[in-house]
C-alpha cells in the first residue's frame, strides 16, 4: 500500500516537473509505457490525464494520511498515549490507504478502456510479471536466473 502511495507521490512530482511541461517532451516513465503499449498520440494524451486526474483525487488523500501519520508517530511517542486515539488513527490510516488503492485502480482501469486488445494483453503480461518479481532475486541468489 505504501508502494501504491510512493508511486503516486512520485508521478505527481515528474507532471509537475519543467520536463513535463514541456510541449514535445514527456517523462521518461510515460515514453517508456508509450513505447512499450505502442500508444497513439491520443492515447498517450489519455495516459496523461488518466494521471493528472488520479494524481490530483490523490493529493488530498496523501496530505491526509501524513497527518494521521504523524499525529500516530507523536502520540506512540508521548508517555501516556491513549489506545483510543490510537486505534482511531490507525482505522483512519488504513481507510486512508484503501482510498489510495480504490483511486489508483480505478485511474488505471479508465485508461485500459482506450488500449487495444493487443495493448491490453501487454499491459496484462507486465501485471503478471511484477507478480513474479519478488520471486527472482532467490532464484538469481542461488544462480538458477
Amino acid at each position: 500500500m505504501r508502494k501504491t502511495w510512493f508511486a503516486a507521490s512520485l508521478l505527481l512530482m515528474i507532471l509537475h516537473s519543467p520536463i513535463a511541461r514541456a510541449d514535445d517532451q514527456l517523462p521518461a516513465p510515460i515514453i517508456f509505457v508509450t513505447n512499450f503499449l505502442q500508444l497513439s498520440p491520443g492515447q498517450t494524451s489519455a495516459l496523461v490525464t488518466v494521471i493528472q486526474m488520479r494524481d490530483a483525487a490523490l493529493q488530498p488523500i496523501a496530505a491526509k494520511l501524513r497527518a494521521d501519520q504523524e499525529a500516530l508517530g507523536k502520540l506512540l511517542e508521548s508517555p501516556n498515549a491513549d489506545a483510543t486515539t490510537a486505534g482511531a488513527l490507525l482505522i483512519a490510516i488504513h481507510n486512508g490507504e484503501k482510498q489510495v488503492n480504490a483511486v489508483a485502480h480505478d485511474a488505471a482501469a479508465a485508461f485500459e478502456q482506450v488500449l487495444t486488445p493487443d495493448q491490453r494483453g501487454r499491459l496484462q503480461f507486465l501485471r503478471q510479471a511484477a507478480q513474479v518479481e519478488p520471486a527472482l532475486s532467490p532464484f538469481k541468489a542461488v544462480g538458477l536466473l
